[in-house]
């Protein structure tokens, strides 16, 4: 079977961008200005994505624990008359 090598540039960071916005620009980007820059902003957005996953995971599991501790251990309410404002109506 044939063996495929991908051909690629390896750029530095002070390299003119080979992107197709600096095309039709006067005075090109330099690469860490042009792609690296969104490629960091994309990394940055992706982190804040799994972090706020993994929080809304850990929300969960302890909403889920509160609710099956309260069922566990019901709340006790008195046997008086419970005494509220008129407006209120309790069944």
């Amino acid at each position: 079977m044939p063996v495929i090598k991908r051909e690629y540039e390896k750029i530095k960071r002070n390299s003119i961008c080979p992107c197709e916005e600096n095309d039709g620009r006067e005075k090109p980007k330099k690469y860490k200005q042009c792609c690296l820059k969104k490629i960091r902003a994309k990394e940055q957005q992706t982190y804040e994505m799994i972090y706020e996953s993994k929080r809304i995971a850990e929300a969960k599991k302890h909403v889920a624990a509160t609710i099956q501790h309260d069922i566990d251990h019901p709340i006790l309410v008195p046997a008086k008359k419970i005494v509220s404002p008129s407006n209120i109506i309790i069944p």
